[in-house]
């Protein structure tokens, strides 16, 4: 729960719509929590008012479940951008309003499968449900499918899929049916193809790729061969530089899409030899930063990361929180006796023993009795092999 509920993290960066202007986007967390309800309906939805109020982008998944009739989502309009997968399910809330939600990175998949899934949005015994889901801005699918089950969602069988997803991927894909509402109103006649999210000419889907000229590789913003995107945008743009794209596929830095952040070392031809670049920046999500936000570890590679991973471990280097490589065996702290999950162990014995594998320091006592080797019938605890005690050989500290 904790990873859930992280603070959100602040930078300035450059957004072009239409012409550049300098923003502060706000970065959230995220949550993979799936279908599983967070303690009352009302807990839930504060739980998702704190994880996704003011925030732009969402690093990992945006999920929207168990939303009722009376509930306030209009902190969902400020989304612009999910790594992960977007999950809409189990809400009998009428109007989702995503409009400027523009790209799903597909970072993960909902079921190993699907970017964005929207599933169960009604309940026959009331008749409420989800009539709208207004994703009036969402033009690109980086990776994964679609998958629609169970709704009765107007509009969303017109809308041309096929322009915001990843054909190269072959993404799985549920498509959705037309709604029996008789309430639903069809599109504007202005629409093209008679595709919308919705009535009105506001709601009429934008396309970026169908429409485009066989010159254009990726996006465009017309039929023109000189409506053509720039190779590194996505979700579509306003003209045809780097910095006219609507989002980055790849990074975004200072406002410029780019396939890769400038590297922390480069090559001095003078020198013979890598030296530090002034200008190196970190991977942070699909961002270039020139640090990493609190609570991230900086790692060799140039990226921002939750933990250090491999054969390395966290040091702290003049208020830098970074990933150092071990000096043989990584750190790995352990519980002993009488903490964390054998707070009510008596002894060491063949039942836990394998929890101290490749341990350095142990938190709390270590005991071994006449049981701990020869077992106990009462307890049911089974007899440990003495060599299996070699496991304390990289023990370097014992705290009781």
């Amino acid at each position: 729960m904790e990873s859930r509920f992280l603070k959100w993290i602040s930078f300035t960066s450059l957004l072009c719509v239409g012409s550049c202007v300098l923003a502060e986007r706000k970065v959230c967390q995220g949550i993979t929590n799936r279908l599983n309800l967070l303690g009352s309906k009302d807990d839930h939805y504060l739980n998702l008012v704190k994880t996704y109020s003011n925030c732009t982008v969402v690093l990992e998944n945006l999920e929207i479940t168990y939303m009722e009739q009376h509930r306030d989502l209009s902190f969902l309009r400020s989304i612009e951008e999910v790594s992960g997968y977007v999950l809409i399910a189990l809400n009998t809330a009428s109007r989702i309003p995503l409009e400027n939600l523009r790209i799903i990175r597909g970072h993960s998949l909902y079921e190993g499968a699907f970017a964005l899934s929207v599933l169960a949005n009604y309940e026959k015994t009331t008749g409420q449900g989800t009539t709208e889901l207004l994703l009036t801005s969402l033009t690109e699918i980086l990776k994964g499918g679609v998958k629609f089950r169970n709704n009765q969602i107007c509009n969303v069988e017109t809308i041309q899929w096929f322009d915001i997803i990843n054909t190269e991927s072959k993404p799985s894909m549920e498509l959705p049916k037309a709604s029996s509402n008789s309430l639903c109103s069809r599109c504007h006649t202005s629409c093209f193809n008679g595709s919308c999210w919705g009535p009105g000419p506001q709601n009429c889907q934008t396309l970026t790729k169908l429409n485009c000229a066989q010159q254009c590789s990726k996006r465009c913003k017309g039929p023109s061969p000189s409506d053509c995107c720039n190779e590194h945008c996505a979700a579509g743009c306003t003209g045809p530089r780097p910095t006219d794209c609507l989002a980055c596929r790849d990074f975004q830095d200072d406002g410029v899409c780019k396939d890769s952040c400038p590297g922390l070392m480069r090559y001095d031809p003078n020198q013979h030899q890598l030296v530090s670049n002034p200008h190196g920046k970190y991977n942070f999500g699909a961002t270039c930063v020139k640090s990493c936000p609190h609570n991230y570890v900086v790692t060799d590679h140039g990226a921002c990361v939750r933990t250090c991973s491999g054969n390395t471990y966290e040091v702290d280097e003049g208020g830098v929180r970074k990933c150092a490589k071990c000096d043989g065996l990584c750190p790995k702290v352990c519980n002993g006796i009488g903490s964390g999950e054998l707070t009510h162990a008596l002894s060491i014995n063949a039942t836990n023993i394998g929890s101290f594998k490749n341990c350095t320091k142990i938190n709390g006592n270590i005991a071994l009795i006449h049981t701990s080797i020869h077992g106990d019938p009462f307890t049911k605890t089974p007899k440990m092999d003495p060599a299996q005690l070699d496991v304390f050989k990289t023990v370097k500290e014992i705290t009781g």
